[in-house]
């Protein structure tokens, strides 16, 4: 056998080899990842959330939503501890339009994203088939396709028109150097110049080095969902795709690499011919802003690939969330009235958390106790579960029946002395804000912790009567918790009085944490004091001073 057909033998069959590597590596890469997919179902992430580039999608304009939580709200009820336990997204992208999703409560009576919900329960191969398809969208790049959408990309210099000037030129004393070679030397300013113009934009190109590509992979993501049939067509996905065409043409000719300046790119001789093509037709320069200049044309494109697939991954998400081992259920919304009702409702954040019930029917809400006994927690987990039955339409209850409506709290007010603002100025202008919404067209939810806490107890007493009657006009609806009693007797009207209590055995307070229908009959404070071993004329004096304030 001639050495030749041996050599040839060897190298195919060191070709098949290298193959048939390449192919057991890369099913035992999918064959991990799908084995993870399946050990994280049902369960929440355990990874860091980095929400300043998580919420770069929900800051951006998207028209007259039906209501977004204000700051205060956000605070209120650790939005971002509820984020991280809710959220079971496969990509960046579904993990960004989720956040923009719960922040931005709808009045839509019904789930849009039922239908993908159902089929994905029915079918947990196509599932995860998905799974894999949204997995290409998880690198943390990928949060940079927001940025795509927000507006003006890169400014246009002035004298970006005298480039097509040099170009000319540069072309010109080229073609003349074949009759005249002294133009070869006459070349070298006009090619300085682009060399110039040529490296400035790469610091242009960097900031888009995350972005392009992973808008690449969005469209070819949308392509492969496109292709799964009928429950995955969207005209709009599709004519998107279409108008974005040219710019994964356009994409090709810039590079996409990263700069570590001209030494390092000259350095890679495999490119070095390339680059100097480059440099004499500008090509990256001319492709960029030609790319820039489309894409904010064909925003709204990206915009509706970018919700396409996050409401896919939403819905998968969704479906994890209620697969998981908290109970759930999918709540009832209803048309505008005073009424929600709460069976079973509890906050998912705490562990072997006590479960409540509470019917809210033609008035508000008063509820008193102690601390501890479980106001705030209260208060935080009705409003939880009233922002996410508009959300994602799933509540932490066996029942949940509400009308939509635009949720408003003040559960907790920072005293914030190095801007010098007392806590009370910072009550007078959250519920000078309430006051307002008060009067709009739309139903509201106000969910107020001790109104005026921070000043003296007649004035609180005025003013907290004053505000909670004229935020409890038309259809509002009002949950507060205060430890003013007279706040109860003055409202008895307006308010249905509910109480959270607590007993005192073996010297210790317990508390059980159920809301109770009625006022509060019982005190504990100076109880309290007796516990801790305050001296008895403490105690005696504090018992004589409250008998006499109660009989006032």
């Amino acid at each position: 056998m001639p050495p030749q057909i041996g050599y040839l033998i060897l190298l195919t069959i060191l070709f098949v080899s290298v193959v048939l590597i390449l192919r057991l590596i890369n099913k035992r890469r999918l064959k991990k990842k799908k084995l993870e997919l399946r050990a994280h179902w049902a369960k929440p992430k355990s990874v860091p959330f980095d929400f300043d580039r998580i919420k770069k999608y929900s800051d951006l304009s998207q028209g007259d939503p039906f209501h977004r939580l204000t700051e205060q709200t956000i605070e209120d009820i650790d939005f971002y501890s509820l984020f991280s336990f809710i959220d079971r997204t496969t990509s960046r992208v579904g993990q960004q339009v989720l956040y923009a999703k719960v922040v931005q409560p709808t009045d839509q009576l019904h789930s849009p994203l039922d239908p993908f919900i159902d089929a994905f329960k029915k079918d947990e191969r196509l599932r995860e088939e998905v799974q894999f398809e949204l997995l290409k969208l998880n690198h943390t790049d990928a949060y940079h396709i927001a940025s795509l959408m927000g507006g003006d990309l890169l400014k246009r210099p002035k004298w970006l028109w005298a480039i097509y000037l040099n170009l000319a030129l540069l072309l010109v004393l080229a073609l003349l150097a074949f009759s005249y070679p002294f133009c070869i030397i006459l070349m070298m300013v006009p090619f300085t110049a682009n060399m110039l113009v040529h490296y400035w934009n790469k610091g242009n190109t960097f900031q888009f080095t995350r972005s392009f590509p992973q808008l690449n992979v969005l469209i070819q993501v949308s392509n492969a969902l496109l292709k799964r049939g009928k429950l995955f067509s969207n005209a709009q996905a599709i004519e998107a795709i279409a108008s974005l065409r040219s710019f994964q043409r356009k994409s090709r000719f810039i590079s996409l690499s990263g700069n570590d300046g001209l030494g390092a790119e000259l350095s890679q001789i495999g490119l070095y011919f390339v680059e100097l093509i480059k440099i004499f037709f500008l090509v990256e320069v001319i492709s960029l802003f030609r790319i820039i200049h489309e894409l904010e044309k064909k925003q709204e494109a990206i915009s509706e690939l970018f919700t396409y697939v996050g409401n896919i991954d939403m819905a998968i998400s969704i479906l994890s969330l209620r697969a998981g081992s908290l109970n759930t259920c999918q709540p009832t919304l209803t048309t505008p009235k005073k009424k929600i009702i709460a069976q079973g409702i509890y906050h998912p954040l705490i562990e072997a958390c006590v479960k409540n019930d509470l019917t809210i029917d033609g008035k508000s809400i008063l509820i008193t106790g102690s601390n501890m006994s479980g106001k705030s927690t209260f208060l935080r987990t009705l409003t939880i579960n009233s922002i996410l039955a508009q959300t994602i339409y799933t509540c932490f209850a066996d029942e949940f029946v509400s009308p939509p409506i635009k949720q408003f709290s003040s559960i907790r007010i920072d005293d914030n002395l190095f801007q010098g603002k007392s806590y009370y100025f910072q009550e007078v202008k959250i519920m000078a804000s309430l006051l307002t919404e008060a009067e709009s067209s739309h139903q509201n939810l106000f969910v107020l912790d001790e109104v005026f806490k921070g000043t003296n107890t007649a004035e609180r007493i005025g003013a907290a009567k004053a505000i909670l009657t004229y935020l409890n006009r038309k259809d509002n609806i009002v949950i507060v918790s205060t430890h003013d009693i007279e706040l109860a007797e003055m409202l008895s009207s307006e308010y249905d009085l509910y109480h959270f209590t607590e007993t005192v055995e073996s010297k210790e307070l317990h508390f059980d944490h159920q809301l109770k229908f009625g006022p509060l009959t019982t005190r504990n404070a100076i109880k309290l004091l007796e516990l801790a071993n305050y001296p008895k004329e403490v105690i005696d004096e504090a018992k004589k001073v409250s008998s006499r304030l109660g009989r006032t």
